[in-house]
C-alpha cells in the first residue's frame, strides 16, 4: 500500500468523521468534534494497519476481521461511558451508538471503500440531523414546570436561558417573584424526558440555584 493512498484513507476519515462530529457538537453531545474524528482516523489506521499485515509473509485473511472485531469491542467500552442512568431513565444512548457507527465507518474507509464511506457517512448525518428533528416535534413530548428558589442574582434568567437553548428547550412561561431573601422563577416547557433531564443536570450546577420543584 502506498504512503499516499494511507495518507489519504487518513484525510478522508478525519473529513467525514468530522462532519458527524461537527453535528454532535452543534447538539452539545459529549462526543463532538475532536471525538468523533479521532474515534473515525483510529479505526481506519487499525484497518490499514491489518491490510499491511496480511501483506507479509506467514500472514492470514483471519488476522484482518480480528483486528477489525477488537476494534468494535474497544469502541464499546468507550461508548459505554457515555451512558448514564438517572432517576429510572438511560442517557446517551444515541451519542454511544453514534461512536459506534464512527468506528464502522473507519473501518470501512481503512478497508478501502470510498464510495460506500461517503453514502454511509451521508446516511448518518441525514439520520442524526432529520431523525433528531422529528423526534422532537412528534414523539416523547411532555410538559415540565420548574419552581426554583434563587438568590437574587442579576444574571440568573440569562443564564438559564443559556442552559435551555443548550439543551435545546425553549420555555413557553416564564415568571418572577420575589418571596423575603429569595427569589422564585417558574419555568414551563415541552420536550422529551431524556432533555428534562439534562436540562435538570444542567441548572443544579448553576450557582445560586436553593431548591428545585418540579410540579
Amino acid at each position: 500500500m502506498e504512503v499516499l493512498e494511507i495518507a489519504l484513507k487518513l484525510l478522508l476519515a478525519v473529513g467525514l468523521g468530522g462532519l458527524i462530529g461537527l453535528e454532535r457538537e452543534s447538539s452539545h453531545k459529549p462526543a463532538g468534534f475532536r471525538t468523533n474524528i479521532l474515534i473515525c482516523l483510529g479505526a481506519t489506521m487499525m484497518m490499514i494497519l491489518s491490510t499491511l499485515l496480511l501483506g507479509q509473509e506467514n500472514a492470514r485473511t483471519s488476522d484482518l476481521t480480528r483486528i477489525a472485531a477488537g476494534v468494535i469491542t474497544g469502541i464499546g467500552f468507550i461508548g459505554a461511558g457515555t451512558i448514564i442512568h438517572a432517576r429510572g431513565m438511560v442517557i446517551g444512548l444515541t451519542t454511544a451508538a453514534t461512536i459506534w457507527v464512527v468506528s464502522g465507518l473507519g473501518l470501512v474507509i481503512g478497508a478501502g471503500y470510498y464510495l460506500v464511506a461517503l453514502i454511509y457517512a451521508g446516511i448518518v448525518i441525514l439520520t442524526l440531523i432529520i431523525f433528531r428533528q422529528f423526534e422532537e416535534h412528534y414523539l416523547k413530548k411532555n410538559r415540565f414546570t420548574y419552581l426554583l428558589k434563587t438568590k437574587p442574582l442579576p444574571q440568573i434568567l440569562s443564564k438559564l436561558r443559556q442552559v435551555a437553548f443548550h439543551e435545546g428547550i425553549r420555555f413557553s412561561e416564564i415568571a418572577l417573584k420575589k418571596e423575603g431573601q429569595l427569589q422564585i422563577i417558574k419555568l414551563s416547557f415541552n420536550t422529551s424526558e431524556e432533555k428534562e433531564q439534562q436540562f435538570n443536570q444542567s441548572i443544579l450546577q448553576l450557582e445560586g440555584i436553593e431548591e428545585i420543584s418540579i410540579v
